[in-house]
């Protein structure tokens, strides 16, 4: 169910793909969790998917990302 996680890293927000490793790099929690949203442009179809989100303290969250339209 979640193939994408943002996670924490010294001060960036960092996403990671299951299967692929680090995607990039982000200043702010929402510009990653927009990646993760474009990311998952090639699923047709989908709406949203769920994203894992790891603060630097160790807690975890959860985010719903809704996938960009095509116009």
């Amino acid at each position: 169910m979640f193939d994408l996680t943002v996670v924490a890293k010294r001060g960036r927000w960092v996403l990671v793909d299951e299967d692929d490793g680090e995607l990039g790099a982000f200043a702010s929690r929402a510009d990653a969790l927009r990646a993760a949203a474009g990311a998952y442009e090639a699923y047709p179809g989908m709406e949203q998917r769920h994203v894992l989100i790891r603060e630097e303290s160790g807690e975890w969250d959860e985010a719903v990302v809704e996938i960009p339209r095509l116009h």
